[in-house]
């Protein structure tokens, strides 16, 4: 097992994991979400970072960010 969700990278543990993945990444069943709501919610939290920052594409961030991530790694 992975310390990690293997869809957007958070750590994992006893309260937030659903096999390899995240709670943020499935749904209550612990199927995989869609890539694109997963793409919004990584978005978000990177905004969260620079909010400030108007002229950012977290959306394409988020697609770059995924990419590094072993369920959507080209």
């Amino acid at each position: 097992m992975y310390n990690f969700c293997l869809s957007c990278g958070m750590p994992l543990d006893k309260d937030n994991k659903r096999g390899n993945y995240c709670i943020y990444c499935t749904d209550e069943q612990g199927n995989l979400l869609s890539r694109d709501h997963i793409q919004k919610g990584i978005a978000q939290w990177l905004s969260g970072f620079s909010a400030n920052n108007k002229k950012a594409d977290f959306m394409k961030r988020a697609e770059l960010y995924m990419k590094a991530m072993p369920e959507w790694a080209d």
